[in-house]
Order: C-alpha cells, then structure tokens, then sequence
C-alpha cells in the first residue's frame, strides 16, 4: 500500500512514475525512456509472468542467446536446479499456463533465475521470499548475496523477511 512495486515497476519502465521523486544520477525517471530504464534494471516482480512453454523458454525471455549451462547456474543460484533436474526433460520439461506444474515459491525463484540471466547492473527483485520455508529462504539469500558480490550486480530489494533485508546495504522504510 505504500508503493514499493509502483516504485520497482517505475524503475524498470513499467510505469510511468512513482509516487516519489527517484531521479538516475539527476534525472527524473519520467524523463528517461522506459527502454533506458530496462537496460540499466533486471526485474524479478512479486508475481513474475510465466509462458505456457517449457523451463528453458521461461529462462530465455531475459535475454537473446542464453545457454544451458548460464541457465543452470541461474537456476542454482535460485535454488531451483535440483528440481529442474527431477523433472522428466529437465530445462525441456513443459510447465503449463502460467507456470502451473510449479508452486508459488518455485514460480517466484524462476522469475528470479530469469532476471539473474538479464546480465544488467541492477537487480530489482520483490518479496522474492514470499511463502518460503526459512531454510529454504536463507539458502537463497545466501547464494543470492554470494552472487551479487561475484557479479557486482547492485540490488533493491523490497521484502518484509529479515533474511532477504539482511541483503540490503541501505534500508529505506515505506509505509
């Protein structure tokens, strides 16, 4: 209710605005075009969108070119090889509208693992924990944190779940 997603999906370009002033270097972001805006911003959005495809056909919406094996090491990252390994064509294996064959928390790390695969300097990610167990959500942050530093990626974060907080150099409270 206080616009942290209005905020994220402003960044990336999705809106035209948010309810604050944000400004890339000086700018105001409304004056950026939402093509820039993307260039700079890989998004992991709290309900991330899912092709009626396959694994791999989900992974490769983040950019043109992305290989297997940049897939699998997204994926683990995410926490989510092990079970793309389980599933009867791996990265082939077909999900169904929206994601259907997977839970929640297994359709939210893939959006993660799709916006990790974007190679752009930042990293936007929304509730990315949401619904999951505490072991599994401090494995994730810790690959997660252990990514970000290997990559240099910068990260804004919005979350209510210390672990994924504890990423966070800096907080801002809204709302």
């Amino acid at each position: 209710g206080a616009g942290k997603t209005r905020l994220l999906r402003a960044l990336v370009g999705l809106e035209a605005s948010a309810d604050v002033d944000v400004r890339m270097g000086m700018v105001p972001i409304a004056q950026i075009a939402p093509h820039k805006r993307r260039a700079v911003f890989a998004y992991a959005a709290q309900d991330a969108p899912m092709l009626a495809g396959t694994v791999a056909d989900n992974l490769a919406l983040a950019r043109p070119g992305i290989t297997h094996v940049a897939m699998h090491d997204a994926l683990a990252v995410a926490g989510l090889d092990q079970l793309v390994m389980r599933l009867p064509h791996g990265l082939d294996s077909w999900l169904g509208e929206d994601g259907a064959r997977l839970s929640g928390g297994e359709r939210k790390r893939l959006g993660v693992a799709r916006a990790l695969l974007a190679g752009r300097p930042w990293l936007l990610i929304d509730e990315p924990s949401e619904g999951l167990d505490a072991a599994t959500e401090a494995g994730l942050a810790l690959r997660l944190d252990a990514w970000l530093t290997a990559t240099g990626t910068g990260l804004v974060v919005v979350s209510h779940r210390p672990a994924m907080l504890a990423l966070a150099v800096e907080k801002l409270e809204l709302g």
